[in-house]
């Protein structure tokens, strides 16, 4: 009995608490050898009928010759799997709730040896009842007014228009156009891209640096200037990011739209559309569309402002530096073409900080968000994740199979477009309750609000 005993205690494995914290517990975990080998040699004993190497009939391969050719390649196999199965055991005997994927940190790794691994826990914090009725963010409801439909067929129009040439005597107007050759010089030298002979540029379309247009405004056929300008900072073309440029112009001519008159005759021979009606009655749904998603971005924004200030708890760290370093993926790709977009080191890492406080305000709020739902028994549905995996397929057209194979071999996106459909329908439910008011607003109010809003997160 003692014997037995005693080896009981060697085939577990060893687990030992090194660091206990809140948010985070380390563990120390020792594989006995005699575990490891035991595994190993169950494993063999399974596959060994399959195994073919040169010298033995097949399935006749001894043991020990398998253990010294694969032996290796199977511990790993075989440790990896204890390592799960012993993560397992710890999450749910210490009662953790996991932030993120523990990790591993394999000290030791011998054939005959003990294996000696680290794991690292970073554990999701406390967070106090969200109280619904407190939440007071307003829902900014967009009104379409018949300005804005008549403006939306005028831009619809326009790309069916034609352009008239101008008298000599005419001056250019803003949604003019207007034929040009230019130069362009940084430090009295010319630059690549920055001259062309007869390019038409239709004024307000910001086509052109800012400012560039609106200096050819009031200019007639004939005239010649010189256009002052500033490349921004972050310009895609390092050698002119943030350098002041110089254009010589010469205007050709002035050209005025013509627009179509929008009619059934025209929507029926030019669109396929039964009537004028109808192309109002879908220009009025996609405007409804998007007034829709700017207002759920709006009362978004809001809401995150509101649930930041409200509730504070501590963070784990790695969430925190998993999601600034995604963020900063951006900036990185951006510095690839624009070394000099930081000044120096420290405005680098001013910029790196204020990624970080934007990460763990998403972080924080989806936490909370995630609390909403637990409270409310809130869950995504079938219909909902196809919803939000349909919105993403929208942004590639005619290459939906690409991306959904492309989806399926990368789990992590798919879990991500998952936590995007709780969050929205976690976002909606908050919106939806008795307390939120609800405000009318035209949408010339409501983008100025909307634009400053953005402008903020920046």
């Amino acid at each position: 009995m003692a014997i037995s005993t005693k080896q009981n205690i060697t085939m577990e494995a060893r687990i030992k608490n090194t660091h206990d914290k809140k948010l985070r517990k380390d563990f120390e975990l020792i594989l006995p050898k005699e575990l490891v080998n035991k595994k190993i040699d169950e494993y063999i004993e399974k596959i060994k009928g399959t195994f073919n190497i040169n010298g033995f009939r097949k399935g006749q391969v001894p043991v020990s010759v398998i253990k010294e050719k694969h032996g290796s390649a199977i511990m790993i196999d075989e440790v990896e799997k204890l390592i799960s199965e012993n993560i397992k055991k710890i999450v749910d005997d210490n009662k953790i709730k996991l932030a993120l994927q523990p990790k591993v940190d394999l000290k030791k790794i011998e054939m005959g040896q003990d294996v000696e691994i680290n794991l690292i826990m970073e554990l999701f914090p406390e967070v106090p009842e969200i109280e619904i009725k407190k939440i007071k963010i307003t829902k900014r409801e967009i009104e379409i007014a018949e300005i804005e439909l008549a403006d939306e067929l005028k831009r619809f129009a326009k790309y069916f228009c034609t352009w008239d040439k101008q008298d000599a005597g005419y001056k250019a107007k803003l949604n003019d156009a207007v034929k040009i050759d230019y130069v362009g010089r940084v430090d009295k030298k010319e630059f690549d891209g920055g001259s062309a002979k007869d390019y038409q540029l239709e004024l307000g379309s910001k086509s052109f640096i800012d400012d560039f247009e609106e200096q050819l405004v009031g200019k007639k056929a004939g005239d010649e200037l010189t256009v002052k300008v500033k490349f921004p900072k972050d310009y895609r073309v390092e050698d002119l990011a943030g350098k002041s440029a110089e254009f010589e112009v010469k205007i050709h001519e002035i050209l005025v739209a013509k627009l179509p008159e929008i009619n059934d005759e025209f929507t029926k021979n030019n669109l396929g559309i039964e009537n004028k009606k109808t192309l109002e009655e879908n220009l009025k749904k996609e405007l409804e569309k998007r007034n829709e998603e700017m207002s759920f971005d709006a009362f978004k924004i809001e809401l995150f402002d509101f649930l930041n200030n409200k509730y504070d708890f501590e963070l784990p760290a790695g969430m925190v530096d998993e999601q600034t370093n995604i963020m900063w993926r951006e900036i990185e790709e951006e510095l690839k073409t624009n070394p000099q977009k930081f000044k120096n080191d420290k405005e680098k890492e001013k910029a790196r900080e204020i990624k970080e406080e934007l990460a763990k305000k998403m972080i924080r709020c989806g936490i909370i968000l995630s609390k909403i739902c637990e409270q409310n028994k809130i869950e995504l549905s079938k219909e909902d994740f196809d919803k939000e995996i349909a919105k993403v397929l929208a942004r590639f057209p005619g290459q939906e199979k690409q991306v959904i194979e492309y989806y399926q071999k990368n789990p992590q996106i798919i879990e991500n477009i998952r936590l995007t459909a709780i969050e929205t329908k976690a976002i909606n439910f908050v919106m939806n309750q008795e307390t939120t008011e609800k405000k009318k607003n035209s949408f010339k109010d409501f983008e100025k609000f909307y634009n400053k809003l953005l402008e903020e997160l920046k």
